[in-house]
């Protein structure tokens, strides 16, 4: 197998990990994985931290039953940012994660309309 195959069936795979619903954990548990979150009213979800630098992940905003409040377990911007709020369908952010130091944390990518703050 060509390293080119090896690469084309990583990024080809299926890499959606179901919403884990209110109050619950966003496990990285994939290189790359997308999270499309849900809600039926305002809720909350935790992002924990990356095991490995170099991983990737994208949460979107599936569904708009009332904002989406994740909290990550640290910063995502030199800023300092740890809240990220999902206010209207599509809304879109795709973090990275790096080592900072000895510490693993994600770093925002992209976002497209999610709000960021610190708690």
């Amino acid at each position: 197998m060509t390293g080119h195959r090896v690469l084309s069936d990583m990024w080809g795979a299926d890499n959606g990990v179901s919403d884990p619903g209110d109050g619950n954990n966003i496990i990285p548990e994939k290189d790359r994985m997308y999270v499309g979150l849900v809600t039926a009213s305002s809720e909350t979800r935790v992002l924990l931290d990356p095991l490995k630098a170099g991983k990737q992940i994208t949460l979107g905003f599936k569904t708009d039953g009332g904002d989406c409040v994740v909290t990550a377990s640290t910063a995502v911007n030199q800023t300092g940012n740890n809240t990220l709020t999902f206010a209207d369908a599509g809304d879109e952010i795709t973090l990275r994660s790096i080592e900072k130091g000895s510490d693993l944390v994600w770093r925002v990518g992209s976002n497209d309309g999610v709000g960021l703050s610190t708690v």
